[in-house]
C-alpha cells in the first residue's frame, strides 16, 4: 500500500509538471513579411516582430510555438481560438470582435507606400490619383482607414507584398500598397531597383500597431499581465532598441 501511494504521488507530480510545461507554450501564427517576420522554413523564423514576441512572452514566463500560416488564415485561427497571440496588427472593428488588443501599441507609426514601374505612365502624387489605377493589396492585410474602407478604388488581391512585386513587374497591376519598411526591404532583396520605384504619395499619418490575444485563448486571462509587461518594454525604450538594432544590422536575421 505504501509503495502504491508513493507511485501515485510520483504520477501526480509528473502530471502537474507536464501540464505546467504545456501551459507555458502559446501558439503564434506567422507569415513571411520581412523584415518584421522572416520565414525561411519551420526551423528558420526570425525578424523584428518575432524578437518582440519572444521578449514579451519571456517576461511573463511563456514561450512561443510558431506556426507558419498565411496572414488571413492566422487571423482565422485567432477567431477560432486555435492560436493564442499575434502582433503586427492594426486595429479594425471586425478584428476586435475576436481579439483583445494589448495596450499600449508597440509602434505608433507605420508608413504605407505605393510602388510603380519606373518606365510606366503611372503617377501617384495624391490619394485622388489612386482612382485611376488597379491597385494590388495583400490578402487579409489592413493599411489605413480611408484606403481600407474605400469601395471606389480598384483593388486586386495578391498573396503578399512579394507576390505583388511580381504582378507589378509583369503589368498585371498598375501599383500596389504595402508597409514602407517591407516594400523597401523586398525592393532591394528582389533586385528591382532598376525597374520599380516608390510613388511620390505615401500615407505617413500616425498609425498604431498592436499585439492582440484571441478572446477564446486561455491567454485572455493574462491580458493585464501582458499589458503591464508590454508597457514596461515600450516606456523603457526596449521595443525601439530591438527595432533599431535589427534594422541597422546589429542583430542576426533569425
Amino acid at each position: 500500500m505504501k509503495h502504491l501511494s508513493h507511485f501515485i504521488l510520483i504520477i501526480l507530480f509528473l502530471t502537474i509538471k507536464t501540464t505546467s510545461c504545456l501551459a507555458q507554450e502559446v501558439i503564434v501564427p506567422v507569415n513571411h513579411y520581412p523584415p518584421w517576420r522572416i520565414v525561411e522554413s519551420n526551423e528558420e523564423i526570425g525578424g523584428i516582430n518575432i524578437m518582440l514576441m519572444d521578449t514579451l512572452l519571456q517576461k511573463v514566463g511563456l514561450r512561443a510555438t510558431y506556426i507558419i500560416r498565411p496572414w488571413k488564415r492566422g487571423q482565422r485561427m485567432m477567431k477560432e481560438g486555435t492560436a493564442d497571440i499575434m502582433n503586427g496588427l492594426l486595429k479594425h472593428h471586425e478584428r476586435e470582435k475576436f481579439m483583445t488588443y494589448l495596450d499600449p501599441p508597440y509602434k505608433t507609426k507605420s508608413s504605407k507606400a505605393f510602388y510603380v514601374l519606373k518606365d510606366s505612365t503611372t503617377k501617384i502624387t495624391s490619394y485622388e490619383d489612386l482612382y485611376k489605377y488597379k491597385i494590388g493589396i495583400s490578402l487579409g492585410a489592413k493599411f489605413f482607414p480611408r484606403f481600407d474602407n474605400d469601395t471606389k478604388l480598384k483593388k486586386d488581391t495578391g498573396k503578399d507584398a512579394q507576390n505583388n512585386f511580381t504582378k507589378l513587374r509583369f503589368n498585371r497591376i498598375d501599383t500596389f500598397i504595402t508597409t514602407e519598411t517591407v516594400g523597401d526591404y523586398l525592393h532591394n532583396k528582389l533586385g528591382y531597383q532598376d525597374i520599380i520605384k516608390k510613388a511620390e504619395y505615401k500615407y505617413t499619418a500616425p498609425l498604431a500597431v498592436y499585439f492582440a490575444v484571441s478572446k477564446k485563448s486561455p491567454l485572455a486571462e493574462r491580458v493585464p499581465e501582458l499589458n503591464a509587461a508590454l508597457k514596461e518594454m515600450v516606456e523603457s525604450g526596449e521595443v525601439q532598441r530591438i527595432i533599431d538594432r535589427f534594422i541597422t544590422g546589429r542583430y542576426p536575421p533569425n
